[in-house]
């Protein structure tokens, strides 16, 4: 199973060290950095780092950014993000858990407490990807491009398109650029309709409406879309047979 990314965020070292300690024994839990308060946070989450982030266990009474606000910025720009909120104070809790934290632990740290709370993290975390495995494993592709992931359905795509370093999705609603390589795209769009025609060209057979010859290559129109896919001349009778 795959672990959970981890970021401590308090200013106590006090704290930092028993909490450390405690998390040293769940193999589950990948501590990634320990942090001293919410503007370090912020600037981790907003980094490429901050990207891998899946839980944060934080304080709230810290300088600079507490950790109740630290929560608002950073589930701003990542609403996935899950919080435990480890803290001396009794009285925030209420507003915690309208910020959808997944736990509040009150200091003292007790192991079986925060055992406890993540747990639930865990749980919860993991529940979420298998859902996404479920989206990805039906009938959508799942691309991402910077901080956004998109759910793309597969009736939805004309062609994908290798263009310099991106990958790009021609699409019904619009075109979408991402990083991923063409050849990861590839491997999960478990779907008889997609045909690779090209090194650069993945195409949706069901949206194709036309072929014709253009010099040493053919070009693939589609219906109501003005951009045009490749196809080789090696991959043509293939692709004939595909189509029919």
């Amino acid at each position: 199973m795959k672990e959970i990314n981890t970021i401590l965020v308090d200013d106590n070292p006090d704290s930092r060290e028993i909490l450390t300690a405690f998390i040293s024994y769940l193999p589950q839990i990948n501590l990634i950095a320990e942090l001293k308060d919410g503007e370090e946070l912020l600037t981790y989450i907003t980094s490429d780092a901050g990207e891998d982030v899946d839980l944060v266990l934080a304080d709230i009474g810290m300088p600079k950014i507490n950790g109740i606000e630290a929560n608002k910025l950073c589930t701003k720009l990542r609403p996935e993000l899950k919080f435990i909120f480890i803290t001396g104070y009794e009285d925030f809790a209420v507003e915690a858990f309208t910020l959808s934290a997944i736990d509040y632990i009150v200091k003292p740290i007790e192991q079986e407490r925060l055992y406890k709370g993540l747990k639930k993290a865990v749980n919860l975390i993991n529940n979420e990807r298998e859902k996404s495995k479920s989206i990805s494993t039906t009938d959508k592709l799942i691309v991402k491009k910077g901080r956004t992931t998109f759910y793309i359905r597969f009736d939805t795509i004309y062609f994908i398109e290798k263009r310099g370093k991106d990958t790009v999705v021609h699409t019904k609603s619009g075109v979408y650029e991402t990083l991923d390589s063409l050849e990861a795209i590839d491997s999960s769009l478990n779907d008889p309709s997609f045909f690779q025609t090209h090194r650069s060209y993945i195409v949706n057979l069901n949206n194709v409406l036309s072929v014709e010859a253009s010099g040493k290559t053919y070009l693939i129109r589609f219906d109501g879309y003005p951009e045009v896919a490749h196809i080789s001349k090696l991959k043509i009778s293939q692709f004939q047979k595909m189509i029919k």
